[in-house]
């Protein structure tokens, strides 16, 4: 997990400046050498902001290409990178009709931010979906709540997004065959308000040649999967700027990590794309896990009342959604029970009978009970 410290420290200004350092140093070096390399005029190492050439891994790549590059960069497609954007009108009755049952919701206006600091609990066990569009609206609605509240937010991923003043504009959870999803999340940055005063300051021949973007986008990409105790497991894969696979993209997204090291600090305390691309994959399963656990069940099609068959795992993880089941206060994080369907059939023995049970008979203290299907459940009532 990602160490936050606190305080953003002016990081997007400084992301804005490094991006512009380099877009300048780029575009006046294509114009006096576009077939030579930083390396062959000796520039590789010069330090722009913080960071080489060398560092950014543009030692070796000619101007020109570097500039076709960043022209693609700085025009992103926004078409074909947002692909699967939510609408507030749609996702926000989802999202409210799974949280409306919740008990513990202070006095009854239920804020999304809360779900990034405590569980939800429920007086029952139901199993709700959350389609990937209403996550990407919860997530949204949580930098609003955090932005305007400006407290200290215990979510690295949250944190992070909030302090570079980002939006998150997709979610999407993709069936990619054989059991195995992936998880894309795309945030945005707005740097309209910087644009004007950027263009001002760079010379009138660079600035001819350069076309500055309204948002620059962050992908992240992960592979995910639950366990056997529905916790979502998340494993990253990479993350782009503006979806662009290019030594360039890489370079500026170097750019905006390295911009970030006062607030993100991975294990060895540097930040990188990797350690960026984590914290975005924990962030987001650090949310679904106060949601509710990752799995399947048989429920009660009009109240969505779990009534049996709990399946914890990647049963609960389909194309374009997550289905959860949520906590009481006996099965919430810290006394929560072991999974049922883990225990090991066993016969009752009491001395000196042995008898065997062919119905629901509450046994003895713990909620525990017997029946045919030799497993052990919960319960909150006593059957007869």
């Amino acid at each position: 997990m990602a160490k936050r410290s606190s305080g953003c420290g002016g990081c997007l200004v400084k992301i804005i400046i490094a991006i512009l350092v380099i877009i300048v140093l780029l575009v006046i070096a294509a114009v006096i050498a576009v077939n030579l390399t930083p390396e062959q005029i000796g520039i590789a190492d010069l330090d722009i902001g913080g960071v080489t050439l060398r560092e950014l891994g543009l030692a070796d790549v000619k101007f020109k290409e570097m500039f076709t590059l960043l022209n693609g960069v700085m025009n992103p497609d926004v078409g074909n990178i947002v692909t699967n954007r939510y609408d507030p009108d749609v996702a926000k009755p989802e999202a409210d009709g799974n949280l409306a049952a919740a008990t513990n919701t202070g006095d009854g206006e239920f804020k999304y931010s809360e779900v990034l600091e405590q569980t939800v609990i429920y007086d029952k066990e139901y199993l709700y979906t959350y389609s990937d569009t209403t996550l990407a609206y919860l997530f949204q609605q949580m930098l609003n709540e955090a932005e305007t509240e400006g407290a200290e937010v215990n979510n690295d991923a949250i944190a992070f997004l909030r302090d570079l003043n980002a939006e998150i504009d997709e979610v999407t959870i993709k069936d990619l065959g054989g059991g195995k999803y992936e998880l894309r999340v795309v945030a945005s940055i707005d740097i309209t308000d910087f644009k004007n005063e950027i263009m001002k300051n760079i010379p009138a021949a660079v600035a001819r040649l350069v076309t500055l973007p309204d948002r620059v986008y962050i992908v992240s990409y992960s592979d995910i999967t639950a366990d056997s105790e529905g916790q979502l497991v998340t494993t990253g894969k990479s993350i782009r700027i503006n979806d662009m696979q290019s030594v360039v993209a890489d370079a500026i997204f170097k750019v905006v990590a390295g911009s970030a090291s006062d607030k993100i600090e991975g294990e060895n305390g540097s930040v990188d794309q990797n350690s960026v691309n984590d914290m975005v994959g924990e962030g987001f399963a650090e949310v679904i896990a106060n949601l509710g656990r990752i799995g399947s069940a048989d429920i009660n099609a009009e109240t969505k009342e779990v009534v049996g068959n709990v399946n914890f795992g990647v049963s609960g993880i389909k194309a374009n959604a997550l289905t959860v089941i949520t906590y009481t206060a006996q099965t919430a994080p810290g006394g929560a029970p072991v999974n049922p369907a883990a225990l090991t059939p066993v016969s009752l023995t009491i001395f000196p009978t042995k008898i065997t049970l062919d119905k629901k008979y509450l046994i003895t203290g713990p909620l525990m009970f017997y029946r045919e299907s030799a497993r052990f459940e919960r319960i909150q009532t006593i059957f007869d």
